[in-house]
């Protein structure tokens, strides 16, 4: 046994930002400025319903890759984040049923973004998104970790939805074991879909399950939309304590 942080406020803070460039990269038509340190490896596009937009990137240091996707922007990518009926995740045996819309946006870039690791040297890969693109992110975590030889996985995600039942919570759980979900008490994204709805369609009932690997803080901004946004979540970051945990590796 060893003691280790809960996480690194550092790489917190960093791959945050990275997710601040990836909505700035949709905004300016796929332009954002390459933070120092790193070389512009790919961009990501994605299709929420039918068109493609700018979802995110690749950047490459001289010892990681980093890959960010960023949340809803577009009237598409609401449409897609009320597709909440849930398919079987396809990339793991036996992992459970996920959300259709996140699934549907996650399956229209992933051979593109699987296209661009095998042209890359194995280096640890780091994986962030915000809001839908915190789903994003847990989807493509769980993918790799079962697809890929990278050697070493950490995913840090920051206001994420809820994305699958109780089955792909465990597996993912057991999979990614590199993982954090940093989540403001007071935004209501991360309670969405709620825990267990009905479907009409098929006359089933949907659960949906917490990532049991969440960081929690609060700070209520007296606006929904601000309790929601990357800058409330860099001042929640800050005020987190990255105390030792033991581990048993």
């Amino acid at each position: 046994m060893k003691l280790e942080p809960l996480f690194y406020r550092p790489l917190a803070l960093d791959l945050l930002y990275m997710c601040v460039l990836a909505y700035k990269q949709y905004k300016q038509n796929g332009i954002f400025d390459i933070p120092p340190g790193y070389q512009f490896v790919q961009s990501i596009q994605a299709s929420a319903i039918v068109r493609k937009e700018w979802f995110g990137f690749i950047l490459e240091s001289d010892d990681a890759i980093v890959i960010a996707f960023r949340g809803t922007q577009s009237e598409a990518d609401w449409i897609a984040d009320a597709r909440i009926h849930q398919r079987s995740y396809p990339y793991t045996e036996n992992a459970g049923r996920v959300h259709e819309g996140f699934l549907s946006i996650y399956e229209s870039c992933r051979e593109e973004i699987f296209t661009t690791y095998s042209t890359l040297p194995a280096k640890p890969l780091y994986i962030t998104g915000h809001s839908l693109g915190a789903a994003l992110a847990i989807l493509h975590a769980l993918d790799v970790a079962t697809n890929t030889s990278f050697p070493h996985i950490t995913m840090y995600n920051f206001a994420s939805p809820r994305v699958g039942d109780q089955q792909f919570v465990q597996t993912y759980t057991q999979t990614v074991s590199n993982s954090r979900s940093f989540i403001n008490t007071t935004d209501l994204v991360p309670k969405l879909p709620p825990k267990r709805l009905y479907n009409p369609y098929n006359e089933q009932m949907l659960y949906y399950e917490d990532d049991p690997l969440k960081l929690l803080f609060t700070i209520q901004t007296g606006s929904t939309t601000e309790n929601h946004s990357p800058k409330t979540y860099s001042v929640g970051v800050w005020t987190m304590s990255d105390y030792p945990i033991i581990s048993l590796k």
